[in-house]
Parts: C-alpha cells; structure tokens; sequence
C-alpha cells in the first residue's frame, strides 16, 4: 500500500484537506474509495465526499498526514483485515442489512462491524454495486428509486402501434376502445331521438286518422238523417 500523501487546500471556514492518492490507496488495500472518505468523515465529525469524475477525497478541516494515517489503520482492522489471520484477504458483501465478509486466505467468515456510522453507507453502497432492501435497513440510492420509476412509468404507459393503412394493429383494440367511449355515447343519444321521432310521427298519424274517420261518420250519419225527413214527408203530406 502506498503511503497517503493529503494536501490542505483553501483558507477560513473553506478549508479543506484533499487525499490526493486515495484511488490508489484504495485499489491497494481492495476497498472503494468512498468507504474510506467517508470513514474519515465519520471520524473526524466533518463532512467528505468521493468525486468519482476525478477522483478526489474531500474531507473538510485541515488534518494532518499522520493523523489521516492512523485513522485509515483504524479502518483496515475494522473492514479489511481478516479477524483471525489478519491477513487483507476479506470479500466483503452485504446480506439482508447486515456486512459480512470471508477471508480467502485462511475461510474465516463472519460479521464486520455494524456498529459503526460508516456501516450505514456500506449498506446502502455495496461492494458489489446491489443494494439490497430489507427490514435490517438497507436503502436504496436515489439512482437506483429514479431509475425504477422510470421503469415502471415506461412499463405502464400504453404503446401506440400505427399499421401500414394508417389504423391501429389488433394488439391496441383494448388501447383504443376506451377513447371511443364519448363517439359510442352519441350515437346511443342519435338513436334515441329517431326512435322518439318516430313514435311521434306514428302518434300523430293515427291522430289524423281517428279524426278523419270520426269525420266521415259524422257526414253518413247526417245524409241517413236527410233521407228519413224526405220519407216522413211522403207519408204525411201537408193538407
């Protein structure tokens, strides 16, 4: 591993220490680089950031190499050193909210330690890059949340298929029936008024039929008055 070399950079409330080796710090002792910037953050009460554009470790407040170099110590007994053989041969993982590790060397598996306020971006951020919800406490990155709504959005939202004659493949019927719910409505309205119409029509013309029917009783019923005056009269002539 090689040894940290920091650099305080900026002056008044924006000071700030740069661990200008930290990708290869971490690559050394096969831990991500954020792991350990944010151990260092957790430490010191202060707030750090991995810039993965440019690999850079930011921890705010000046602090000396040697005092950077025994926390990073601090972090290697606790993440990276196997805690039987002590050799730097742990593959760490996390497993239902919970940081486990085995050592390649000599097959010792176990916890790590979950006590820690780094333990809960470790969670958050496993080494294998999944992230893994559980009761325990595991969270997911705001990534991870955007990208599954993007997902579900896309996986709810209707495709719209245009054939070669311009009208909608048979795959969209379901899609297309319920906009042709209002045109459906109209034409029931349409129908309803013609069948009123119609039966109005018919009212009115058995209406004028009753009528002329009434009429035409009316006129035979007055000629057969007529003809039995004329009768009445032959049979008793005036004297």
């Amino acid at each position: 591993m090689p040894r940290m070399v920091t650099k305080i950079e900026g002056r008044g409330n924006g000071i700030k220490t740069n661990i200008v080796n930290m990708s290869a710090v971490a690559t050394a002792i096969k831990s991500p680089p954020s792991y350990v910037t944010k151990f260092f953050g957790c430490e010191l009460g202060a707030q750090s950031r991995w810039e993965d554009a440019t690999e850079k470790s930011i921890v705010n407040g000046a602090h000396e190499q040697r005092e950077m170099q025994n926390l990073l110590d601090k972090f290697l007994e606790k993440y990276v050193l196997c805690y039987k053989c002590k050799l730097p041969e742990l593959d760490m993982s996390v497993n239902k909210g919970i940081i486990q590790a085995k050592c390649a060397a000599c097959g010792w598996s176990g916890n790590l330690d979950n006590v820690h306020k780094v333990s809960t971006f470790i969670i958050g951020h496993p080494p294998d890059g999944s992230l893994t919800q559980n009761a325990a406490g595991g969270k997911k990155s705001k990534e991870e949340r955007r990208r599954e709504k993007a997902e579900a959005a896309a996986s709810k939202a209707p495709e719209v298929i245009i054939g070669n004659n311009g009208g909608f493949t048979s795959d969209e019927e379901d899609e297309v029936k319920p906009m042709s719910r209002s045109s459906s409505t109209e034409e029931k309205e349409k129908k309803e008024k013609k069948e009123k119409k119609e039966k109005k029509e018919k009212k009115e013309k058995k209406e004028k039929k009753e009528k002329k029917e009434k009429k035409e009783k009316k006129k035979s019923s007055g000629g057969n008055d007529e003809k039995n005056t004329d009768s009445f009269s032959e049979d008793y002539p005036d004297e």
